[in-house]
């Protein structure tokens, strides 16, 4: 009886220590598994310093017109330039950050086109809109740092664009162009410019924008029908100012 006891005892002992290792692995496991977890997480939200836009050495006038948007150049220019533009959009990151500059030494610099940004975010670009509280953001700090978010975000567009949360990469550009990130990640969270940036796409839309970029010259839509580059759309514009200006 004391045998048939202490067999009993030990076979019990055997299956409570096979269970207790068979529970320290399952702990281990998943500790393993949090880490992993809390690795993707800070892998997919981690950012990185963005490429310092390349900026012509032009110093021109900003500011924000009536209706929340955002220009460059004399306020009270003869022409008014009106670009329609998705900050996701690679068109308008190419207009951005290959030939806005020229456009801005002859036209903006000189006094001939105040250059208003409408922001115009595609249905089919899911960091579009964010992108665009982004730059309203960094506006609240001041017209030269809506433009300064504005070239971050083209000049980086592959960076952000495909990221599932963008926020942190845009904080990382808030603090590169110097502003109060704490007030601009509060802005951001809020999204208090959702509204604005729902009825500048709404205005765009009862324009028939029909695509991106596009641009209005004194608020007629450039004819982009059968253009087949940024580049002749951008010539295009060019010829509807220059007609605008009738030779000044």
């Amino acid at each position: 009886m004391s045998t048939r006891s202490q067999r009993g005892r030990a076979v019990q002992t055997r299956k409570s220590s096979a269970s207790l290792i068979l529970l320290m692995g399952a702990v281990a496991l998943l500790a393993v598994a949090i880490v992993a977890t809390i690795a993707l997480q800070n892998r997919q939200t981690a950012a990185t310093p963005g490429r310092e836009p390349a900026r012509p050495a032009t110093n021109v006038p900003v500011g924000k017109d009536a209706n929340g948007f955002f220009f460059k150049g004399n306020a009270n220019a003869p022409v008014t330039v009106t670009e329609y533009s998705d900050y996701q959009c690679p068109g308008c990151a190419y207009y951005a950050t290959v030939l806005s500059s020229q456009f801005e030494q002859e036209y903006i610099a000189t006094g001939k086109v105040k250059f208003v940004y409408h922001e115009y975010p595609l249905s089919g670009h899911a960091n579009g809109a964010p992108a665009a509280y982004a730059a309203r953001c960094a506006g609240e700090q001041g017209a030269d740092k809506y433009w300064a978010m504005h070239d971050y975000l083209f000049t980086n567009q592959r960076q952000w664009s495909a990221q599932s949360d963008p926020r942190a990469q845009f904080v990382a550009y808030a603090r590169q162009i110097g502003l109060d990130t704490a007030a601009f990640e509060q802005c951001y969270a809020s999204n208090r410019f959702r509204d604005a940036i729902n009825q500048a796409k709404a205005a765009g839309d009862a324009l028939r924008i029909p695509g991106t970029p596009s641009f209005a010259v004194n608020g007629q839509l450039v004819n982009t029908a059968g253009a087949s580059s940024v580049e002749e759309i951008y010539a295009r514009m060019r010829q509807a100012v220059d007609a605008a200006l009738g030779g000044r």
